[in-house]
């Protein structure tokens, strides 16, 4: 049994890891944009400047 002034305080256990940790995949954002009956798809990495030039381009063949 601990003494009450240890008691009260947090205690703590080392974390051991005995492997290398696996590097998980992290999935990509996407996004979707719906103009009328033309969808976008992209992940989130675009430029904005690019992004709206494709929706200009795309808006502007309607």
């Amino acid at each position: 049994m601990l003494p009450p002034c240890e008691a009260s305080q947090p205690t703590f256990a080392p974390l051991v890891v005995e492997g290398a940790l696996e590097e998980r995949q992290v999935p990509a954002i996407k996004l979707e944009i719906a103009i009328g009956d033309v969808v976008l798809r992209t992940d989130m990495a675009i430029d904005a400047e690019q992004l709206s030039r494709v929706i200009r381009a795309v808006r502007a063949s309607r």
